[in-house]
């Protein structure tokens, strides 16, 4: 039996994930690209994306607009330590009693920043995640979270989280050789090249404070 259109699309793109010819974190061809190659409308090549998408095989794009990509290597940590990285921060906020747009008050960002920072689109910079943990009083655990999950998508990103989760970045720390995620939100560890390991634990929800607004939380 002959495959439908969108498979034969995608089927085409996985070909070229095995032989190398689409490498870890390069993008895919657009929907546009691809009915040019292949002739099938735009639509039933960006439907090929989209399964690729949900299969696993693509991973969105960095932002709304950027095409689907291939993992990175070690992709499943990568997902792990992004998923952990997001839903902390929703979760903080939700426990803070805050909506997304009174976090954009806090941290000085749109609500689609905030929309895609909570939904794993982390295109954010790690400025942004300085000013979320500060106005969300996340003492430095929400910043050693994205440091774990850059290390993970990078690995040779200067990253290290030392003692109460005070995270430090210099030029000339060693790159990662492995970060591992232990149950869903359990931790993260970052093993390093010279052999160094750091454990990241996502925070818990925390308790809402009672003077928990807008007007009296700390700006970044």
């Amino acid at each position: 039996m002959s495959l439908p259109k969108y498979a034969e699309v995608a089927a085409r793109i996985r070909a070229q994930i095995a032989d190398g010819t689409l490498p870890p974190g390069k993008p895919a061809p657009s929907g546009e690209a691809l009915s040019h190659v292949t002739g099938y409308s735009t639509l039933t090549c960006r439907k090929a994306l989209r399964t690729l998408i949900t299969d696993g095989v693509l991973i969105p794009g960095t932002s709304p607009n950027a095409r689907p990509r291939v993992p990175p290597r070690g992709g499943q940590a990568v997902a792990d330590a992004a998923r952990v990285l997001s839903t902390s921060l929703a979760s903080r906020r939700r426990a803070a009693g805050l909506t997304q747009r009174q976090l954009t008050e806090i941290v000085g960002v749109s609500v689609t920043t905030i929309g895609h920072a909570e939904t794993g689109r982390l295109w954010q910079s790690r400025r942004f995640w300085e000013h979320a943990d500060k106005g969300l009083n996340a003492d430095g655990e929400l910043l050693a979270l994205h440091d774990a999950y850059r290390a993970a998508a990078d690995p040779a990103y200067p990253a290290i989280t030392t003692g109460d989760a005070e995270t430090k970045t210099t030029a000339d720390m060693p790159p990662t050789a492995a970060v591992t995620v232990s149950g869903p939100v359990t931790c993260i560890t970052i093993t390093w090249a010279n052999g160094t390991v750091t454990t990241v634990y996502p925070p818990e929800t925390p308790a809402r404070p009672a003077d928990a607004t807008p007007a009296n939380w700390p700006r970044g």
